[in-house]
């Protein structure tokens, strides 16, 4: 971590750049006629947690001397002159760096960051190499346009051309900046799946830029960019021994499938947190993280196929011991609205009860359901004997109301292939897991959780006052310590969807149902009453064919969801 620290404390002291900058205008106007001056960009909550930056103050507390006015170079004018004539970019990320340009250099006097009338500086072929190393990282070099070279010097050396080799230099940093924290694929749920919650980590390029002009190693800050985490550098190593001998030849099969496990670590908070759960999806395996190093690993039991777990991040805000069920409103509508139809049996064998919206406790066989939409109200599980959460759940919330719980279904743990809830993760072993968060936010043993398992409140959540991040991850690459490469199947196509995307064959992606859209019936419910009045709908075995492993308590559990 110590060069993301570094690069950390480059960028606020950056920050702090952009904004004495804005102050040093050669023209000295009157103290009480300048204009207001803006607030600085918002970086990184890392960035702006482990770095205070720099004191813009002398040792005797007085405010720094005023720059004397400075002779500006001919390229950094015509330069100035060039991007206030651009025309505005359409796409918003590189509208942004065109805006970030536009500030920076009419901020700045003296001579550009990479050229100036006597030609090319270090910093530009730092940079400019760095740039063609972009590949090593996983990167489309082909991205990046930067000026052509003959024996390490521009082939021009007029003022328009050079100023144009400045604003490209430029451009390409604060391009290569994007593509370093994920901006290939600017945001996965729109552009991939929604099942994808994910976003690219992207720092201010008023950062950036501000930044590379405080460093003489642009090469080294450009790399610290990438992300710190050591399983990325890790992949990275193996995808080196991955890449065509001779450089020219197509990626392999096995370079993509890392490349793209590389680009979502891009996508991942830069600081994963002290004391974390990491739920890696493809693997069906939950690790628990303190300090950096594995305390806890057990198996949980994901989302189908067609019900999938959402990748996502969020900071866990309760844990509920002997937890009520909510059942949700996929699950109310197409399996148990058809259910009620043809006489209700679950709601009887599981303890279900309808509510109202504003909680009051409704008669099911007071209502007919062929022609009342379930979706006027409530369905829940109390806690007790036959809860569908067991003893403990987990409560991180989101739009994709997932979270993490104890199952009575512990056949579910046997297959190797473990995609079989409606979404949310089944955790092995939960109450381990509910007493080393407990210990850790609260400091309580776990004889007290166990106390409380056994005695407590009913729904009894606890909030968490710390930081515990939550990270639901789909990487089906992993370096192990001693750099073996582990694979898992690519069980929801993310992996894909990545690697298409980073193909650039977008056409070809298939980015599934939108899990968000409102829930409509996929029945009709005034056609199955009436084939209910024909025959006994209501026979378990008939409605769901039993499997190996399975109790009939079991399947009646699955198309209930029993995950929610």
């Amino acid at each position: 971590m110590g060069n993301y620290k570094n690069l950390l404390r480059l960028s606020v002291s950056a920050a702090l750049l952009l904004a004495s900058a804005a102050m040093a205008d050669p023209a000295p106007p009157a103290p009480e006629s300048a204009p207001a001056q803006t607030a600085t960009p918002p970086v990184d909550a890392a960035l702006a947690a482990t770095s205070p930056g720099p004191s813009t103050e002398t040792s005797t507390g007085a405010p720094p001397a005023a720059s004397p006015q400075v002779q500006d170079d001919p390229v950094l004018m015509e330069v100035r002159a060039k991007l206030s004539s651009e025309p505005a970019a359409t796409d918003e990320h590189d509208l942004n760096d065109q805006k970030a340009l536009v500030e920076f250099y009419t901020a700045r006097h003296g001579d550009g960051l990479w050229v100036t009338a006597s030609g090319l500086k270090p910093e530009a072929k730092a940079l400019a190499a760095e740039i063609a190393n972009a590949g090593n990282y996983a990167l489309d070099v082909s991205r990046f346009k930067v000026p052509a070279l003959v024996g390490g010097a521009l082939t021009v050396n007029d003022t328009d051309s050079l100023a144009s080799a400045e604003i490209d230099y430029s451009k390409a940093a604060l391009l290569y900046a994007r593509d370093a924290r994920g901006g290939r694929i600017p945001d996965p749920a729109e552009q991939l799946t929604t099942n994808l919650d994910r976003r690219p980590q992207w720092i201010d390029p008023k950062i950036v830029i501000a930044a590379l002009a405080a460093s003489h190693e642009p090469d080294a800050y450009l790399r610290g960019l990438h992300p710190q985490q050591a399983q990325f550098e890790k992949l990275r190593q193996v995808y080196l021994t991955m890449l065509p001998k001779d450089g020219k030849g197509q990626l392999s099969a096995a370079a993509k499938r890392v490349r793209a496990n590389m680009e979502e670590w891009r996508w991942m908070w830069p600081d994963m947190g002290n004391f974390y759960v990491l739920n890696n999806v493809p693997e069906f395996m939950q690790y628990v993280y303190k300090d950096g190093k594995i305390v806890r690993s057990e198996k949980i039991v994901a989302g189908l196929v067609d019900k999938q777990t959402t990748i996502f991040s969020r900071p866990l805000k309760y844990v509920v011991l002997r937890p009520a069920w909510r059942v949700p409103e996929s699950i109310m509508v197409n399996e148990l609205w058809p259910n009620l139809i043809s006489g209700g049996g679950m709601m009887t064998k599981y303890g279900l009860q309808i509510q109202t919206k504003d909680g009051r406790n409704v008669d099911y066989r007071q209502i007919d359901w062929a022609s009342t939409d379930i979706r006027k109200f409530d369905v829940m599980q109390p806690p007790g004997s036959k809860s569908v959460l067991g003893h403990v759940k987990f409560s991180f919330p989101s739009q994709h109301t997932i979270f993490m719980h104890d199952t009575p279904d512990k056949w579910m743990f046997k297959p190797v292939r473990r995609a079989l809830s409606h979404g949310c993760i089944r955790v092995w072993k939960p109450m381990q897991l509910a007493e080393m968060v407990l210990n850790e936010d609260k400091g309580w043993d776990a004889a007290k959780v166990q106390e409380l398992d056994r005695t407590g409140p009913l729904n009894n959540e606890v909030p968490i006052t710390k930081e515990i991040p939550i990270h639901i991850v789909y990487f089906t690459a992993w370096v192990t310590d001693d750099g073996k490469l582990k694979t898992f199947p690519d069980v929801y196509g993310h992996e894909k969807r990545i690697t298409q995307a980073l193909d650039g064959q977008w056409n070809k992606i298939n980015k599934g149902r939108d899990h968000l859209a409102p829930v409509e019936p996929d029945f009709n419910p005034g056609a199955l009453a009436a084939r209910a009045r024909t025959r006994d709908l209501d026979s378990e075995d008939d409605q769901y064919p039993s499997q190996k492993n399975a109790t009939i308590g079991n399947i009646i559990g699955n198309a209930l969801g029993l995950e929610y």
